[in-house]
């Protein structure tokens, strides 16, 4: 892989963008990519979390209504490659790891909590790649729009 990435001096540089994630490696890197096309066909946040099955459905006849979990019917070496990555930024990453004790709050079952951060890992990975950039930990959209300045007339 190695031999192939400085054959592709474009690519290598758009891995270096998400192995710059805490938690997320060369292989995982690679793995998303591969198996997302370089999310040529992704549209949005919400199609691409269905096609890695991290979206959240839930099951539901006439008046009985199950808890929601999510739906299984994407790709499955995506979310095996995400797993992994997910445990370890909760163990190195502040943001993911306030995240979690946020969900964790709420939830007594960590399960859940993991998939959701499996999700923004996948949705991490498609910003940076789609904006071909480097991942901040100080980056806040709410902060950026305070800084902005309105035009006067």
């Amino acid at each position: 892989m190695a031999d192939l990435l400085k054959a592709e001096p474009e690519l290598a540089r758009k891995l270096g963008h998400l192995t710059s994630i805490p938690g997320v490696g060369l292989t995982t890197a690679i793995v998303v990519v591969a198996e997302t096309n370089g999310f040529i066909l992704v549209e949005n946040e919400r199609q691409l979390a269905s096609y890695a099955g991290l979206d959240v459905v839930q099951r539901q006849s006439g008046l009985s209504a199950q808890a929601t979990r999510i739906s299984r019917r994407g790709n499955v070496r995506l979310r095996t490659a995400l797993y992994l990555p997910a445990v370890s930024s909760l163990r190195y990453n502040p943001q993911q790891m306030a995240f979690y004790a946020r969900l964790r709050a709420r939830q007594p079952s960590g399960k859940p909590g993991v998939i959701a951060v499996m999700r923004k890992l996948l949705v991490l990975c498609y910003s940076l790649w789609k904006n071909d950039c480097v991942y901040d930990p100080h980056y806040h959209p709410a902060h950026l729009a305070e800084n902005e300045v309105a035009p006067t007339a």
